[in-house]
């Protein structure tokens, strides 16, 4: 499949940093949007804002990025919380276990690889970012949200405390074809939970303002790179 119908716009419009998100969370960063089959694009000043229609095709985007002047990938997005995480944290990921597949899942082994962010992105983001409250914690990238419910105390001895569904494969495809990638979520809902629980009028103001507080930091982030970048020529 050639590159403008997956993903709505032309290899050469890719910028240097991609933003990979949800597709309910693109509207944060731009209305101009481009749709193609799978995922939907949007272009803002330093980054090309890349919205997801499915999970499972998180590592196809990346790998279709090779050939791009893409640099840094930058994932955004939700995720459940556990071991003392509370509605709206804002979280940088560091390792992200491989929870991918359902079978892994399902037969569960105590030994489980993980990917982990890239360390200068990591690190000048953190320096960059202007969030005080930023927590530094591992992810689990899991495929399912009947089984990771089983999964509490061996996330407590891994020390992770979100579950998303697009971390380690984010990183380990960024990884696969020479990008830099880190992974920026807030959290909305808490593993074990039932997810048609009623979140009070505090919480959604806590979900609501973490969610828009981090996009403007990303994009500020993307700005700033650009300029270091400029300077530095």
């Amino acid at each position: 499949m050639d590159f403008k119908t997956f993903f709505g716009i032309f290899e050469k419009d890719i910028k240097h940093n991609c933003i990979i998100c949800q597709s309910y969370d693109i509207s944060l960063f731009s209305d101009k949007i481009s749709v193609g089959l799978f995922v939907k694009c949007a272009n803002i000043a330093n980054a090309t804002v890349i919205a997801l229609k499915n999970n499972f095709l998180a590592g196809d985007v990346i790998l279709h990025l090779k050939n791009t002047i893409c640099e840094n990938i930058l994932l955004f997005g939700s995720c459940g919380g556990c071991n003392g995480r509370g509605y709206g944290d804002i979280i940088i990921i560091d390792k992200a276990y491989n929870l991918e597949s359902f079978s892994t899942m399902l037969n569960f082994k105590e030994e489980t690889e993980y990917s982990q962010s890239t360390r200068l992105l990591f690190n000048d983001f953190l320096a960059k970012s202007g969030i005080a409250d930023i927590i530094k914690t591992n992810s689990a990238c899991v495929s399912s949200l009947v089984l990771e419910s089983n999964f509490l105390s061996w996330f407590k001895k891994k020390e992770v405390s979100v579950a998303d569904m697009e971390s380690s494969i984010i990183f380990s495809a960024a990884k696969h074809i020479n990008k830099s990638a880190i992974g920026l979520a807030y959290v909305t809902d808490f593993i074990g939970q039932a997810p048609t629980i009623q979140i009070d009028t505090t919480n959604k103001q806590k979900i609501a303002s973490s969610r828009k507080k981090l996009a403007e930091s990303l994009v500020k982030f993307c700005d700033r790179i650009e300029y270091d970048n400029f300077k530095c020529d």
